[in-house]
């Protein structure tokens, strides 16, 4: 009976192998079958991937019946709809792993289109990555067989099959951008999922945006509210207000508005953004924005608006032409009031965040959001403002925190000195013995775990001279093969628990190398503090491991070093 593969989440159907793998004094391959369907949409049908990997089968089952080796199917490898111009696909990455790992040592396909189109890269695998690593590669219908006497003579047609691979790649790649371009200058919608409030119907050849019932109404109240209000903020909180869902939540549900019974996901200030700026909503269709390389799909280049393929009166638009550029010019005034609150004003720049890492809202538990602004005293003379608040607090999107939650940084600092003078007296008071304890300390530690290496280490050379002199006397005929292969099973075991008792250690005593650095932070953080009174970031975080702040300026400090590298610390 032959071998069925059980491993990993191939696709493939029960693979029957030869089940002559018994056969004595055979060349044994352990074969994957890589088969790809291109993201060509004109493929014909008849090179789907269950055809690709019956041929290669079928081939594998006509060598076998040579006499001369035994192939054995270890795994089929698929990638479903991936272009063959590069090797970034998940199913290839698969099946180089399981070469690397020596699963497989045989590569099947049924021809060198099906392997990958790009000449340069295809016979680089081909030529030397696959001879490098002791790989055999067949491509049954180019005739072609790494591991056929003489088969170096077809090294020449092997490169003239993936040239042409790789021009029809580039070929099709022209024609599908000269495709596409048409489509667009034609008004059809070429993109994914349609905009919120339209629906995507195919008129012909042609893809039409036509406006969905059940939320076109939504978009026209967004316009209208905002020109309203002139506040994307008003906007949101009214759409929440009435627990509208957004167009993520209404696309994978189909419902406008959130049920009772259901978790609300609400809007945020830049999804309201996003329809008000977009044209789509006046009926202009603005296409080939970017565009990809079909070299590497994931590098996507942003074209100037001057090579953009724009179509007005495409669809039917939801709003009309003064509704539209009237949201544009209150949009335009929010820009430029917003632009001018980006910089520092001249003589005040922002100073550094000292509470970035450690501040968080005591309700939700989100991170604080610092606030800066500049302010021009009565005297003429400028200062900056600074403070923290939660993005959730009052806000409509999320019931998690309710209240307004916010606090200065100058209320923040006054709180925290006095905590943190009281907290560390007794070590500000004497900081030498303070250091030497938390030295000496941390020193023993690693000392006894550099000692608990060194046995380690020791044990594993011995398990190592052990395995070599067992390896000697089985060449020499003085172990038998049964008692050697128990022998190594079992030592194997022995030092791979040996090595990983190692690994444990080394990154123990790395650990403790972190922590006697933080430590020595953590002093230096104590001696400014007592002689400058000032906060800086490196004594935040040196001292400080998290701050919550609750409403009405009330905060919990949890601080480091109290408890733990000082606890037992005695004069």
């Amino acid at each position: 009976m032959g071998r069925v593969s059980k491993r990993g989440t191939s696709a493939a159907e029960t693979l029957v192998v030869s089940n002559s793998t018994a056969a004595r004094g055979k060349k044994h391959y352990k074969a994957g079958i890589y088969a790809r369907l291109s993201a060509d949409i004109n493929e014909r049908k008849s090179e789907s991937i269950d055809v690709q990997e019956e041929i290669a089968r079928k081939h594998i089952e006509r060598l076998n019946q040579g006499g001369q080796e035994v192939i054995d199917i270890i795994e089929c490898y698929r990638d479903l709809g991936k272009t063959g111009s590069n090797f970034d696909r998940e199913g290839f990455k698969r099946l180089m792993q399981d070469i690397r790992l020596g699963d497989i040592d045989c590569v099947v396909v049924k021809d060198l289109s099906r392997f990958g189109r790009n000449y340069l890269e295809a016979g680089n695998y081909i030529e030397k990555i696959f001879p490098f690593l002791g790989v055999r590669f067949i491509a049954v219908s180019d005739g072609i067989d790494t591991g056929d006497k003489g088969n170096d003579t077809k090294q020449m047609a092997s490169e003239i099959k993936n040239l042409v691979n790789d021009m029809y790649a580039k070929d099709f790649s022209k024609k599908a951008k000269t495709g596409l371009k048409q489509r667009r200058e034609a008004g059809s919608y070429v993109g994914g999922p349609p905009p919120y409030g339209y629906k995507a119907v195919w008129e012909g050849k042609v893809r039409r945006l036509v406006p969905d019932e059940n939320t076109a109404g939504i978009v026209k109240h967004i316009y209208q509210s905002f020109i309203e209000k002139e506040s994307y903020k008003a906007v949101t909180d009214d759409l929440n207000r009435r627990r509208v869902n957004p167009p993520a939540v209404y696309k994978q549900t189909g419902e406008v508005f959130c049920l009772p019974d259901i978790e609300y996901k609400g809007w945020d200030k830049s999804a309201v953004e996003r329809v008000i700026g977009s044209r789509t909503y006046a009926g202009i269709l603005a296409q080939g924005k970017t565009s990809i390389t079909a070299r590497d799909e994931s590098s996507r280049i942003h074209k100037p608006e001057g090579e953009w393929v724009v179509r007005e009166n495409a669809h039917e638009a939801l709003v009309s032409t003064e509704l539209y550029q009237q949201a544009q010019e209150i949009r335009k005034k929010i820009q430029e009031v917003s632009a001018s609150h980006k910089h520092p004003t001249e003589g005040v720049p922002i100073g550094e965040n000292i509470f970035d890492h450690v501040l968080y809202c005591g309700v939700c538990g989100r991170k604080m959001t610092r606030h800066s602004c500049a302010k021009t005293y009565a005297d003429g003379h400028k200062g900056r403002l600074e403070g923290y608040f939660c993005l959730n607090g009052g806000q409509t999107k999320t019931v998690s925190c309710p209240e307004s939650n916010h606090i200065s940084k100058q209320e923040l600092t006054d709180i925290l000195m006095p905590l943190l003078r009281t907290e560390f007296a007794i070590y500000l008071d004497r900081p030498k013995r303070f250091m030497e304890a938390g030295k000496e300390q941390i020193s023993s530690v690693i000392a006894l775990s550099e000692k608990e290496r060194e046995d380690l280490r020791r044990r594993i050379r011995q398990a190592e001279e052990k395995d070599t002199e067992a390896y000697v006397a089985y060449r020499e005929g003085k172990m038998p093969q049964k008692e050697y292969v128990s022998f190594k099973l079992e030592q194997d075991v022995r030092l791979q628990e040996l090595e990983r008792q190692e690994t444990y250690l080394e990154e123990k005593q790395k650990g403790m190398e972190k922590v006697r650095e933080r430590y020595l932070k953590a002093v230096r953080s104590m001696l400014k503090l007592k002689d400058t009174g000032e906060l800086t970031m490196e004594m935040v975080d040196s001292l400080i491991e998290k701050i919550h702040v609750y409403p009405g300026k009330r905060i919990e400090a949890e601080l480091r070093y109290t408890n733990e590298m000082l606890e037992g610390w005695s004069e």
